[in-house]
């Protein structure tokens, strides 16, 4: 049990974690900005191109452009000293026809449009009605990860936090219920080939793992969210302002999500144990 809620633990750890380098990043670049979505969608399509181990191997890197009001490019990706892509990051789903009217004026012929899944769907076919040639692709990332990550920042105060919260929630519970399963489907191995289980006993571990994984992680996530949200809204109200308050709207969050996530699946594991 221990081990399985230590499993847990880093899942909660190394998600938040990492939106809170997402959500560090964003406010450097662009402060507490209402429209902090649109930069944080910038930053998740850089590092999932850092990220990926094909683009590693062949020394392909991006990085955001200097200036945060750029026109036609975002992200500038290189192949060593080469420039390979430029991409202009779309997060504008609610105001497409200003979008379509950028394009029609050739303001991005020479970038990649890469949209939320939301503005990538909803723009490809608005050019197409209009005639217009030009290529959209998604980002992969929804409108409502980026909203919820922004939300969490706390610069919407509580505007749409619970529909946030509801995301955030929905997205751990999956990658966490994932994580336990895979936990659960080793040690299930192992206790087959050592007879310690039946197979009826290991459907039923992992089974309680994935649930049990799920909670811990969507109450991580809408604990994070919440909680977010709140730190920002006192550290504003306190006039906290610079390095300080960015300190703490991103570091409070990962307590807050590491911590709910421990005790919610300490309590789900003592039931079973």
């Amino acid at each position: 049990m221990k081990r399985r809620t230590q499993n847990i633990h880093a899942h909660n750890t190394i998600r938040h974690g990492y939106e809170a380098k997402v959500i560090n990043e964003s406010l450097k670049r662009a402060g507490n900005n209402p429209q902090l979505k649109g930069i944080v969608h910038e930053v998740l399509i850089k590092d999932g191109i850092n990220y990926n181990p094909v683009n590693m191997v062949k020394g392909i890197n991006a990085a955001l452009t200097k200036s945060t009001n750029a026109k036609t490019v975002d992200v500038v990706v290189k192949q060593g000293s080469k420039i390979v892509g430029r991409i202009q990051a779309k997060d504008t789903a609610n105001s497409i026809s200003k979008v379509v009217k950028q394009v029609k004026n050739g303001q991005y012929k020479s970038a990649q449009i890469l949209g939320t899944k939301e503005t990538a769907a909803k723009l490809t076919a608005r050019l197409a009605k209009d005639g217009v040639s030009k290529t959209v692709k998604s980002s992969g990332i929804s409108s409502r990860t980026t909203q919820a990550i922004a939300t969490k920042a706390g610069v919407n105060g509580f505007t749409g936090l619970s529909k946030a919260c509801t995301t955030a929630a929905k997205g751990s519970a999956v990658t966490g219920a994932v994580v336990g399963t895979g936990f659960a489907v080793y040690q299930g191995i192992c206790d087959l080939s050592d007879g310690s289980k039946d197979l009826g006993e290991v459907a039923l571990d992992v089974g309680k793992e994935a649930v049990g994984s799920g909670l811990s992680a969507a109450g991580a996530g809408a604990a994070a969210t919440a909680g977010g949200a709140v730190v920002a809204t006192a550290v504003t109200a306190a006039g906290i302002t610079g390095g300080a308050a960015i300190a703490l709207t991103v570091g409070a969050p990962v307590v807050i999500a590491v911590g709910v996530g421990y005790a919610i699946k300490s309590i789900w594991d003592s039931i079973f144990n």
